[in-house]
């Protein structure tokens, strides 16, 4: 703000005028608002403000003088501005009392992109329309649109301030598009011809998938069914419904998120499963319906955008295991005749596997004696990574970083490919307070370093559907399916408390609901919570790919 001395003083101001430097701006830079009004308003206790009144944001004040000069900073719209000789206030004026100057609009060069559609069916159209804040005639601009990941122009505008393409893709999956105002470039051009660009807008194609599993056949079985679609339904027409192979819908439609799930109990002969994306039809609620007291119809899914197809569910067959984890060593004897093995073995039953950590951080690493006291008592070994920053589990380098780590630590140890090493990723909290914002590409991260190298993924976490770990892990199956299929979740909820032991383990059904595809197998049920013996209590489905030394 720069305050300009009048050679008048102290009379008050009769009329102000509002000028600025351009009527147009490019996006970021500034403008230079000018008041003048005909008096001072030094010693009067008044100053001169202008304001931004498309937003009732104080763009600049000055007390002295009768002239006040502002630098005002947009990225993209039309602003409007009036100045106003007042009181000192940081508010927008609304009555009569203040002097005001005449209004004046300025418009920063913006561009925007909407989709007549954002998320359809395969192999619908979708038209998306790039609007300028300005015309490009004569400019020496084109108003273009490009696919974001091929850097490919789909087309482009030389008058006007608008601009339209339509894209399909035949089956699903999703395109990103953005709009930029440039020079004509064939290819997206480099930031530095950019005049102005719109976020990187995406346009989603429906594909859905069903997976269906149950731990027996039988009637009184329960199937639990989770779909997920690859676009979230929120803001859409669009709704997700689950039927079994009569048609018959077996839980209430899902109108949020990109998930929907249902339990179903088997009543007689296995069902199938298909999963479907549509507009929720409502019975008919209409007055001479309820005049003739006709049963409401349930409602139904019409305008079929994507159909899963009929799943049949995976049966797991496989035996559980009964076993701990620690942060401390299990024994330093080659025999387990010493330290928290022969306590566990005796006190709660011989354990199937241990679960132990791989370097030394918060905990120590595995040691040779247990390596050669889990081979003589032929007990599984479950490998686990952390790191002595719990907070730091946000991105794909991250993520991919730890995998490289824990993958060159088991070969050190002699831990062959094909068995599970698992990444901690412990809950928020003030131990690990940045634990909150960890992200699917985290979870990718780790999942291409252990695949990469022929190692199976696994992660333990908060398997509850909502909690920080669960979400980014649904976010990284929804994003790559291969993710749930080919990795393992341990979940430490539901956490329970009780004299539990191996032989009165609690029913494993109580685990997992990620809301999600997931291949759980492994259950922290009960934490040690300095108890003696200072262990943690695990459940786990056999095929877990254990380590056996």
């Amino acid at each position: 703000m720069v305050p300009v001395a009048s050679v008048q003083g102290g009379a008050k101001a009769a009329r102000l005028q509002l000028t600025s430097d351009t009527a147009t701006a490019m996006p970021g830079h500034s403008v230079v608002l000018t008041a003048s009004a005909e008096s001072s308003v030094t010693g009067t206790n008044r100053a001169i403000e202008i304001f931004d009144t498309s937003t009732g944001t104080l763009a600049g004040m000055c007390s002295q003088g009768n002239q006040c000069s502002v630098a005002y900073t947009a990225h993209a719209g039309r602003h409007s501005f009036a100045a106003f000789v007042i009181p000192p206030t940081s508010t927008l004026p609304t009555g009569t009392q203040a002097l005001s100057s005449n209004p004046i609009a300025v418009s920063w060069i913006g561009v925007t992109m909407v989709a007549d559609r954002a998320i359809v069916g395969p192999g619908r159209q979708v038209t998306l329309t790039a609007t300028s804040t300005v015309a490009v005639d004569k400019t020496g601009w084109l108003l273009q649109i490009y696919d974001a990941p091929t850097h490919t122009r789909l087309t482009y505008c030389a008058s006007g301030n608008t601009c339209r393409v339509t894209i399909t893709l035949p089956v699903g999956g999703t395109r990103a598009v953005v709009a930029v105002l440039a020079p004509p470039t064939p290819t997206a051009p480099p930031s530095e011809l950019v005049v102005a660009q719109t976020d990187i807008f995406l346009v989603h194609w429906l594909s859905l998938s069903v997976h269906a599993v149950t731990n027996s056949t039988q009637p009184g079985a329960v199937v639990h069914v989770v779909a997920m679609a690859n676009a979230d339904m929120t803001d859409s027409p669009w709704s997700i419904g689950i039927f079994d192979n009569h048609g018959q819908l077996v839980a209430p439609f899902c109108k949020s998120g990109n998930t929907c799930a249902a339990d179903v109990t088997i009543t007689g002969a296995m069902p199938s499963f298909r999963a479907a994306v549509g507009s929720v039809h409502l019975a008919d609620s209409s007055v001479l319906s309820r005049l003739l007291q006709r049963a409401a119809a349930p409602p139904k899914l019409v305008d079929i955008q994507a159909d899963s197809g009929l799943v049949t569910p995976t049966v797991h067959t496989s035996r559980t295991l009964w076993g701990v984890d620690s942060c401390k060593s299990f024994t330093g004897d080659a025999n387990a005749g010493s330290g928290l093995y022969p306590q566990v073995a005796s006190q709660l039953g011989v354990p199937d596997f241990w679960g132990r950590y791989l370097t030394n951080t918060v905990c120590p690493g595995i040691s040779g004696a247990e390596v050669a006291a889990a081979h003589n008592k032929s007990m599984g070994i479950l490998p686990i990574y952390n790191d002595y920053n719990c907070s730091n589990v946000v991105g794909y380098d991250t993520g991919w970083g730890y995998g490289a780590e824990a993958v060159a630590a088991a070969r050190n140890i002699g831990i062959p490919e094909g068995v599970a090493l698992a990444i901690d990723i412990e809950p928020p909290g003030a131990a690990c307070p940045g634990a909150v914002n960890v992200d699917g590409a985290f979870v990718e991260g780790w999942y291409d370093a252990l695949t990469g190298a022929r190692y199976v993924p696994a992660f333990y976490g908060n398997g509850g559907a909502g909690s920080e770990f669960a979400s980014a892990y649904c976010a990284a199956v929804t994003a790559r399916p291969e993710v749930a299929n080919n990795s393992h979740l341990w979940t430490f909820e539901p956490s329970l408390w009780g004299g539990y032991s191996k032989g009165n383990a609690p029913d494993w059904g109580l685990a997992y609901n990620t809301q999600c595809p997931e291949h759980g197998t492994v259950w922290q049920y009960m934490l040690s919570a300095g108890s003696t013996p200072d262990v943690d209590h695990d459940l786990m489905v056999s095929d877990f790919p254990l380590w056996y030394p």
